[in-house]
Formats: C-alpha cells, structure tokens, sequence
C-alpha cells in the first residue's frame, strides 16, 4: 500500500511537471498539406491563439493549430520555404524560435521567453523590423545570419555558431553580450550603453557605429569601421582590435595584453590609468607631417599611462623629411610611465631614444613623445667638414 501510495505521488508530479512543458509548434500556412506553404512564400500572421498558422507535426501533415503563448516555434514545417514575411501582433512569446531554412522577415514586437533559445540555421535568414525582448538570459545559436532590434535591459545573451548577427536597436536598451563564437555586428542608433561585452577566443564582434561598451574584453577579434569613434569604460583583455582610418577609443581604465593595428587614436580619461600590459602592441600609421595616430589625454587630470608592451610604425605612406614628428604619445598631458619591457620594434634605444634607420634615420624619444626625422650622422658629418673649412677660409683671409 505504501508502495502504491509512493507511486500515486510520482505519478502525480509527472502530471504536473508534463502539464508545464511548452508545446513546439511548426509554422504552416497552408493546412494538412505537407510542408509550411502550397507555393515558395509562406507570408502570414502571428497571433495568439487565433490564427491557425502552426502545426504540432514537423513535416506539416497534421491538422493546422493556433499560437498559445510561450509555445516553442520553429520556422517552418516541412522544408519548402523560401521567404516569408511574418506580421507579429499582440506581442507573441516564444520560448524558443528557430529558423530552419528560408529568408525570413519579421514585422512586429516579440518576445523571447524564459531561458530561451534562439537559432539560425546554416543557409537561414531572418530580419527583425520590430523590437525583440529578452525576457531573460538567452542563447543565440547563429549558424546562418540575422538582423535584430534587441531590447532587455539587465539581460545577457550568450552568442554561437559561425554565423553573423547585427544588431540595429534603436530604443535605449543596456543588455550584455558574451561573443563566443562567429560575428556579432553592432549598428545601432541607441545611446544607452552596452553591458559587459565579453569577446571570447573564437568570436569577432564589430563596430559599425559610435556606441558606449562598458566593460570590453577582447580576447578574440575586436574590429572598428572606418570614423567610427567610441567610449570604453573598461577595456580588458589579451586579443586583437583593428581600426579603420580616423577611428578613435576613449577609455577610463583598465588593462590590455593584446595588439592594436590601424588609425586608432586612443586617449586615457581617469586617474587610475590604463596599462598595455606585457607582451601587447601598438601600431601608429605615419604619414604627412604630423599625421598619425597617437595616444592622448582625455582629460585635465594627467592620467596615468603605463606602457610595458610594444609600439610599432607603420612607415608606408610616411614623409621621411628631415625634420617631420608625429606625436606618439603626449607626455605633457598623460602621466606615463615606461615600463622594464617597453620596447620599439626595430628600434634600438640609449637612455630613452629609440633609434631606426630606415634610409631616414627615425628617433622615438620617451621624453617628448615625438617620432622625428633626424639628419643621418653623414648628414652631421659633411655639415661639421663644411663648418671646418669655412673656419680654414677665414683664417687665411686674415
């Protein structure tokens, strides 16, 4: 009796526990038929419970069902897809959307349910016109690509996959972001910053428009488009960040071991300094007199910067005229502090120059903070031989 009594009790739980799962549901406009459209276009309306666009039967064959909210949706039955346009209304949520094959695109605000799980499959496409918010933290399986107006203030979402992912939001939403693999293209028109930006090891994450990202860590690819320029509260970690031309970084603190390449002008805004760690490196991209970029200030309380990596010049479209400088790192308005490991590369240095001759002869000067052309010692010779023999002239004259 006990042991039936037991077995009443687990069997009840089950019950309740079943009663709670999410059904999955097979987008199909077109009835029993197989398959989610009688044509290549599968266009319709999501509602809830309303419309019957849905098939609890994967291959569509089942008879057609509405939406009930927080149903598991996957895009679509069967496999004969090619594009749809999708009108949300009512705010439908999804507890898991996928996107299966085909070019889809959404009108109207979603939701992403609990603990829910995006996916875009290899091949698939799907746009989101309108707002999609997260209800709590949320995978993105992107094999495929997607375009996303994402809100879900406090929310993280944790990115996978090979594919792209861009994000357009243009209401003022402060979600985190961990890139753990593939792309991730942030285009948004919003001002309120992103949270704690993590770039793992196998993820790119790229920057198409002026953003606030607090805090950065990169130890993948961080890549910054063309005049784009950007606030950092924090930026950490040991990867890679490239820079297109008249691109700039403005950061308050934090630490990096990792290697900078392209036009990035960066500037230090906060006492407690930044530092380029050991075994980090710095690229500056020489050109006309006085062009390049270069490590600033971003603020009246000399700031402090610690420089234990590497810096190196990218000479290409350099004016190697005696007597041109670039500012390279401005001493007068950063606390700086060069560290044991500090170096230039192919520079060799006595007391704080930094010498290269390249056909030029190029001095890097920890003092000043200035790249300049300096004669060649030929240079100062013949001046010191002509010197000479005007003194001889004058002395037979008299």
């Amino acid at each position: 009796m006990n042991m039936l009594k037991k077995l009443s009790t687990v069997s009840a739980a089950s019950i309740a526990i079943c009663g709670v799962l999410h059904a999955q549901v097979y987008w199909d406009i077109n009835g029993a038929n197989a398959g989610a459209t009688d044509s290549t276009d599968a266009s319709g309306t999501w509602d809830i419970a309303t419309t019957s666009n849905w098939n609890t039967a994967s291959d569509g064959t089942a008879a057609v069902t509405t939406f009930t909210d927080t149903d598991s949706v996957v895009f679509s039955a069967g496999n004969n897809v090619a594009t749809a346009t999708i009108t949300a209304t009512g705010t439908p949520t999804a507890t898991n959307l996928t996107i299966e094959e085909g070019t889809y695109t959404f009108d109207g605000n979603l939701k992403l349910g609990a603990a829910a799980t995006y996916t875009v499959s290899s091949g698939a496409s799907a746009t989101f016109n309108d707002a999609v918010s997260l209800t709590d933290n949320s995978d993105f399986v992107i094999e495929g690509t997607s375009s996303m107006k994402l809100s879900g203030a406090g929310k993280t979402f944790t990115k996978t996959g090979s594919g792209t992912l861009t994000l357009t939001d243009s209401a003022n939403s402060d979600y985190a972001i961990n890139v753990n693999e593939g792309l991730v293209v942030i285009n948004r028109t919003a001002t309120k910053q992103l949270k704690s930006i993590v770039v793992g090891a196998s993820g790119t994450l790229q920057l198409s428009t002026s953003d606030q990202l607090n805090p950065l860590t990169v130890n993948g690819l961080f890549i910054v488009d063309e005049g784009v320029s950007d606030s950092l509260g924090q930026l950490y970690g040991a990867g890679s960040i490239q820079a297109g031309d008249n691109t700039s970084l403005n950061i308050d603190k934090g630490n990096f071991s990792g290697d900078i390449s392209g036009d990035l002008d960066i500037s230090i805004s906060k006492a407690n300094g930044f530092s380029f760690n050991d075994g980090s490196s710095v690229e500056f991209v020489i050109g006309a007199n006085g062009v390049s970029n270069s490590i600033t200030s971003g603020d009246a309380n000399m700031s402090e910067l610690n420089l234990n990596g590497e810096l190196t010049f990218d000479l290409t479209g350099a004016d190697l005229t005696e007597g041109n400088s670039w500012l390279i790192v401005d001493v007068d308005g950063l606390t700086v502090a060069y560290g044991a490991t500090f170096s230039v590369t192919d520079f060799t240095e006595s007391d704080g120059i930094w010498t290269y001759d390249s056909n030029s002869l190029l001095q890097f000067s920890e003092a000043t903070g200035y790249l300049t052309v300096v004669p060649e010692s030929s240079t100062y010779a013949l001046l010191a031989g002509c010197l000479g023999l005007t003194f001889v002239m004058l002395r037979r004259r008299k």
